[in-house]
């Protein structure tokens, strides 16, 4: 049986449902609602969700089958008028749940029905733990899976690398792979990287909408998505916290960097910038994960600086405010990316992306206000990521003016060469002008006392 295309929406009294079955029969299609279960049947949908709140059906309940687009619109009336359904646009959720394992009612608390539950941490747990996918929960399904896709994995084998020594070997890593050239020149290239710092996002413009509704094309992924109850221990569920900020920082940064225009080269981006992804990674703070995301965002991509790094932070800030439909909508495209890569990434939707597009559901809207807030007070320093920036810049900056005064010494002595040249050329110009001046004066000389000896020799002769 496949599952239908459905929307949800509400006034004060009412439930509209929309299931999209075109070319069903509709003498053989059957509609039941109790309560908060609503079922419909119609050869070749099935479709069964479990609501919010309660609805009845009576004589005020209508519906209606329009065959140009094979919708079904139905509607019915809430038990308690004016109350408030929440979550109606969650279309995972909304789906009928698994039955809720067995849990120890006094280890646990429950976030929401048939949602997530958390347990305390169990005091004595084996350090030594090999899994990895969404909250570390993979540990049989795949082998030697780095080896396998080696253009996604940084970390061949994860199932032999214990979870907690991960996290030193990809800083190992990253400082053997850090370009100290690469950063430098960005770091100096005020003109290349300027478009990129004063680029706004598309969420923090004037006509941003925060009611973001689904398309088609994403509600079709959503209604595919399995409806799973997480049991998390208190670890774990802050894990998953600082996976979601770890991938929606590489998000970020592929927005920003494209201008808003993601394009082929975008789900390299995404997938490189998150050490959960491409390490199997799990962080113990905040702050931690930044860090790894500044580090791998000064290693890896095009673009390696680090006002940059606090533009993306910044920008993930402002993009969890937005609330969880939108977060949601942007992992709905960053599944649409990695489906559509080249490199096999879809993997990594089975791995991460599935089970957040599930988890991210069931979340209450007040976890992301703080995720944001937890972020935004948090400052990254140049010597936090370990990669000895200050001390980089502060010796290229040395170079640069080391540079700058032997040039202007050069200067200096081209100017004082080119001085000395024009005061010789214009002293020989002086000279010339002299010699000439004496030598027509001996000749006027000489040639006046030939005159005058003449005159007197010619006296002479007269008188004699």
């Amino acid at each position: 049986m496949l599952t239908p295309r459905f929307k949800l929406t509400q006034d004060e009294d009412h439930v509209f449902i929309t299931v999209h079955a075109p070319y069903t029969n509709i003498s053989e299609t059957e509609i039941d609602v109790d309560g908060e279960n609503f079922l419909f049947v119609s050869s070749p949908y099935f479709l069964r969700l479990r609501l919010p709140g309660r609805i009845v059906e009576s004589d005020r309940s209508k519906g209606s089958y329009t065959s140009d687009s094979g919708d079904f619109t139905l509607t019915f009336d809430k038990e308690n008028p004016g109350e408030h359904f929440e979550n109606l646009d969650m279309i995972t959720s909304l789906l009928a749940p698994r039955d809720i394992p067995d849990v120890n009612p006094d280890l646990v608390q429950m976030l929401e029905d048939d949602g997530i539950t958390i347990e305390q941490d169990v005091e004595g747990e084996p350090s030594e733990k090999y899994s990895f996918g969404f909250a570390n929960k993979i540990s049989t399904e795949f082998k030697e899976i780095g080896t396998e896709f080696p253009q996604i994995f940084e970390l061949r084998i994860p199932e032999q690398v214990p979870v907690h020594e991960r996290n030193a070997l990809r800083e190992k890593y990253e400082d053997h792979k850090f370009s100290s050239d690469h950063y430098l020149a960005d770091f100096f290239d005020k003109e290349l990287l300027a478009p990129y710092l004063d680029a706004t996002m598309s969420w923090d413009t004037p006509s941003f909408d925060k009611n973001v509704d689904f398309t088609e094309e994403e509600v079709a992924v959503l209604k595919e998505l399995p409806n799973k109850h997480y049991i998390l221990t208190n670890s774990e569920y802050k894990q998953v916290f600082y996976g979601l900020v770890d991938i929606l920082f590489g998000y970020c940064y592929d927005k920003r960097t494209t201008l808003n225009e993601s394009n082929v080269e975008s789900s390299w981006t995404i997938n490189k910038l998150s050490a959960t992804l491409s390490w199997f990674c799990v962080f113990k703070d905040m702050k931690e994960v930044l860090i790894a995301c500044y580090r791998r965002a000064l290693v890896y991509p095009i673009f390696r600086n680090f006002d940059l790094c606090n533009k993306v932070k910044n920008d993930l800030v402002s993009l969890l405010r937005k609330g969880k439909k939108y977060i949601i909508k942007c992992m709905l495209s960053i599944h649409q990316m990695f489906n559509l890569s080249n490199d096999a990434r879809y993997i990594l939707n089975q791995l991460y992306i599935k089970d957040y597009l599930i988890f991210l559901q069931k979340c209450r809207a007040e976890e992301f206000e703080d995720l944001s807030n937890n972020i935004a007070n948090i400052e990254i320093m140049k010597n936090n990521v370990a990669l000895d920036l200050v001390e980089l810049e502060a010796a290229a900056l040395m170079v640069q003016k080391e540079e700058s005064q032997i040039m202007q010494n050069q200067m200096e002595v081209q100017m004082a060469h080119l001085t000395l040249i024009t005061q010789i050329t214009k002293l020989n110009d002086n000279l010339f002008v002299y010699d000439t001046d004496t030598s027509d004066s001996s000749s006027d000389d000489s040639s006046s006392d030939s005159s005058d000896d003449s005159s007197v020799l010619d006296s002479d002769d007269d008188l004699s």
